[in-house]
């Protein structure tokens, strides 16, 4: 317990990592009780370490209470206005971010309007306004504004894979997100509560960007404003693509590597005047603190600056540097100004991997050192390869550390992230130095500016060159299911067991090395080990009993999707949902919804992929999932349509060598012993003239296993439903896929009759079919003893062993949450009744606007 504050530190993360899960009453009792504890060991004078846990317990309580009032002030008093149409009024909060056709804001509310009723607004909307060519209105942090739209509250995460919009939103502290058109913007004067010193930054910044711009290339201008800014709405696509790939894109997000190369750089030039003692230090943490302001306060920045400002500081007191107590401190100051960023993305890799750098970077440049004295020739100078063996030792220490929240949230893994850290991260001090100087110059003289600015275009054409290259290989990137929290659990508690027990671990195994009659080394021996153990963490443990058969319906909004998985391992995919054409980008669903469930739920080929009939809302997310995922085999009816992506997806199955299957009422497939699948309709002679033939001929299909039966419809209507009534084809089902979304039928009474189902779901979501009818819904409720709807449910998954059935669904969970939260919430406002008042203060900048490509909402209200 020498470094208390580290201990402290981790207590409060925990407290607002638990934060969710327990009332907040006892969060309050834990406090009082550990207080009175606390009280009472200082009057008795202990010094033992157990007088320690109070102390522990406080901060344990103070992170929790503190992830309560947080999650309260993002929550504002806006929510019983979900899916309404409204005029919010209120300021910008931030910058806004400019897109091709969008615009996004945060707002602080003042006032809600319905209808004619307005009424005074608490909180902070996430604003989306949509453009159609239109220009860019002169909008910017601080301006009060009016704007028509759809509010909506998300319910959490929909699908399993899928993005929790809502975590998303109230970890940036906004209380919901809210859609309209850019004409309907009205923008005022700016308000009395904006903060003059982030309106200066920001306009600062603005200006800086245009200098850069002016007098570079476009590709390199936008390079550098990433790289400075971490702003990347002017940067080339290709260039993206190519940093991504070739894994240094960490180096267009302001982090603390730009801090401390900063940091570096000054050191240089303040030794070079002789700049020492306390004025070097005074200098110095006033231009780092106001490049971290300019970039937003960005976790990352905040952290490495913190910890920037201790270590001088130490060295001018005469104190030896602690570097995990620096951490603590930096993370502790965040996160009680902050908890919220805890969940944030940025901050979780920032820490990981410093954390791991503080860890592992020392062995490793030793033993890469010891590497690099072995080789039979001198390839490098000596000092050469002590500084290429620390950047290696950094470059592989911070991969350690980020590893699995890498794969966790991009899916991917770059295999050259080592060369090209190590080819790129020498010039970036000096880029950084240069691009600044230039961007300040350019403030006063922009024409020596634009001389300064050409100096940095050799490197920036260096990085261009390095990261095109590398991007461009064909295994530059590797694609990796996102891990669990369970196996990020395992993976780091190994780390810290190693940390811990490092010696008495490598004692042990070389005492083996005897018994072994082998003259290994202990890592060699770890090795072995690590490559007996990837098969199983990839095809994972054999089971020692039968798996279920597993039917999942997709929530995809307006569209159907089921995934089954067969006890046998047989993955099936009926439908992929899917967009209507006229509103482009029909396979957006299959990228959104269907290839992340798929990923989570590890599916490396599908044995079988079921179009139902050829409606976009059916397919159009099959375009997205052919396209990455393997198919053996593509199953459709006999129906012709000329549509071009209906063909689109013919002639994809057929340059991929996927065999197309044609179904018809009467045919079998037989899966598993015990499980198969009867087709019940169309017939061989395709429905035509009944004023919907594409619908009736659509796939109706039975899924048998043992006693449980799934009846799939596709989204047939009356003239189908007569016919296999008339053909006595429909025998009872106890799961019911309900026909066209619950569109309106003549005879679904009769149709519900004969199938007699226990459960009923519909594939529905916002439309303006008035689907589920009225009447339809009615019925099922009436007759049915469960009916699930997706836009209610999220996702239904259903378990069975062939005798029994399991159901659970996505947002009953959620539900309970948000309830609680509801309950928690107002338990804090009677406890302070002013508490928006004493929470009233800017929260630090973080990436409002996006979350790495994931900020994106919900499909269900994307097409308002």
């Amino acid at each position: 317990m020498t470094r208390l504050l580290v201990f402290l530190t981790l207590a409060y993360i925990f407290g607002i990592a638990l934060g969710a899960y327990l009332p907040l009453q006892t969060w309050i009792y834990v406090a009082v009780g550990a207080f009175l504890w606390a009280l009472w060991n200082l009057m008795a004078q202990r010094n033992t370490l157990w007088s320690l846990i109070p102390f522990l317990l406080l901060f344990l309580a103070a992170g929790s209470l503190a992830y309560t009032f947080a999650v309260d002030q993002a929550g504002g008093n806006i929510q019983p206005y979900h899916e309404q149409r409204c005029t919010l009024n209120g300021m910008v909060a931030d910058e806004p971010l400019w897109h091709d056709d969008r615009v996004v804001f945060p707002l602080k509310l003042n006032s809600i309007q319905v209808r004619e009723e307005r009424k005074a607004a608490t909180g902070t909307v996430r604003v989306t306004l949509y453009r159609d060519g239109e220009a860019d209105a002169a909008l910017a942090y601080g301006q009060v504004v009016s704007v028509r739209g759809l509010l909506v509250v998300p319910e959490g995460k929909r699908n399993p894979g899928g993005f929790d919009y809502r975590a998303f939103l109230e970890t940036r502290g906004m209380a919901a997100a809210f859609y309209g058109e850019a004409n309907s913007l009205v923008v005022g004067e700016f308000s009395e509560g904006l903060s003059p010193v982030r309106l200066l930054a920001l306009e600062l910044k603005d200006k800086m960007k245009a200098v850069l711009q002016t007098h570079l290339p476009p590709d390199a201008g936008g390079l550098l404003v990433a790289i400075l800014f971490g702003e990347r709405q002017a940067l080339d696509p290709g260039v993206e693509e190519g940093v991504r790939r070739s894994g240094v894109a960490h180096m267009m997000a302001v982090s603390g590597l730009h801090i401390g190369l900063l940091a570096a750089l000054l050191f240089v030039l303040f030794k070079r005047v002789g700049l020492v003692g306390w004025p070097a230090w005074l200098l110095l943490v006033s231009i780092l603190f106001a490049y971290t302001y300019l970039t937003g306060l960005k976790p990352s920045t905040l952290r490495a600056f913190i910890m920037i400002a201790m270590g001088v500081g130490a060295l001018c007191l005469g104190r030896s540097k602690d570097l995990p107590t620096a951490v603590a401190v930096a993370a502790l100051f965040t996160l009680v100004y902050n908890p919220l960023l805890l969940f944030h993305v940025g901050m979780q890799l920032s820490y990981g991997a410093t954390l791991s750098i503080l860890l592992f970077a020392g062995p490793l440049q030793q033993a890469i050192a010891l590497a690099l004295t072995r080789l039979p020739v001198s390839v490098f100078p000596s000092t050469w390869q002590d500084n290429l063996g620390g950047l290696i030792a950094v470059s592989i220490a911070a991969q350690i550390g980020i590893l699995p929240l890498i794969g966790h949230y991009f899916k991917e893994v770059s295999l050259l992230a080592l060369p090209a850290n190590v080819l790129i991260l020498p010039v970036m001090a000096l880029l950084l130095g240069i691009g600044l100087v230039c961007a300040v110059v350019g403030l006063l003289m922009p024409a020596i500016a634009a001389f300064l600015t050409l100096t940095a275009y050799p490197l920036l054409a260096y990085i261009l060159f390095v990261t095109g290259v590398l991007g461009s290989l064909p295994f530059a990137v590797r694609e990796v299911f996102p891990p669990r929290p369970l196996e990020i659990f395992i993976y780091y508690s190994i780390i810290l067991f190693v940390v811990w027990k490092g010696g008495k671990i490598r004692q042990f195994l070389s005492s083996l090395t005897p018994y072994l009659n082998l003259r290994v080394r202990a890592f060699y021996l770890l090795a072995l080990l690590l490559i007996i153990a990837m098969p199983f963490s990839w095809w994972g443990l054999p089971r020692l009993q039968e798996r279920p058969l597993e039917v999942v319906f997709l929530d995809v909004g307006q569209g159907d999707a089921v995934f089954m998985h067969t006890p046998g391992g047989m993955n099936i995919l009926l439908d992929g949902g899917g967009r209507p054409a006229y509103m482009e980008d029909i396979e957006r669903v299959g990228r959104m919804v269907v290839i992340p469930f798929l990923e989570e739920r590890r599916v490396r080929k599908l044995d079988m992929v079921i179009v139902s009939h050829p409606h976009e809302d059916h397919y159009g997310g099959l375009l997205a999932v052919l396209d990455k995922i393997p198919v053996e085999l593509l199953v459709t009816n006999a129906e012709l349509v000329d549509t071009e992506s209906y063909n689109r997806l013919l002639t994809l199955a057929e340059a991929q060598g996927i065999p197309r299957l044609i179904l018809e009422r009467g045919d079998v497939l037989p899966l598993e012993p015990s499980l198969k699948i009867n087709v019940l309709c169309p017939p061989a002679r395709l429905f035509q003239g009944t004023g919907s033939d594409v619908n009736n001929n659509s796939l109706v299909m039975q899924l048998l296993y043992r006693d449980v039966s799934f009846l799939f419809t596709g989204d047939i209507e009356d003239a189908a439903v007569q016919w296999m009534l008339a053909e006595n084809l429909l025998e009872g089902s106890q799961i019911l896929k309900v026909p066209h979304h619950g569109g309106y039928m003549d005879r679904f009474s009769f149709f519900l009759e004969a199938v007699n189902p226990q459960i009923a779901v519909i594939q529905v979501g916002r439309n303006s079919f008035g689907h589920p009818h009225d009447m339809i819904f009615s019925l099922l409720q009436e007759q049915c003893p469960e009916v699930y709807r997706t836009d209610w449910y999220g996702a239904v998954m259903m378990y069975s062993d062939g005798y029994s059935l399991e159901v659970k669904t996505m947002l009953q969970k959620a539900q309970a949450w948000t309830k609680k939260a509801e309950l928690r919430r107002e338990l804090v406002r009677r406890i302070i009744p002013n508490l928006n008042v004493l929470l009233n203060m800017p929260m630090l900048r973080h990436d409002h606007l996006t979350a790495g490509g994931c900020g994106q909402p919900p499909l269900h209200v994307m097409d308002w």
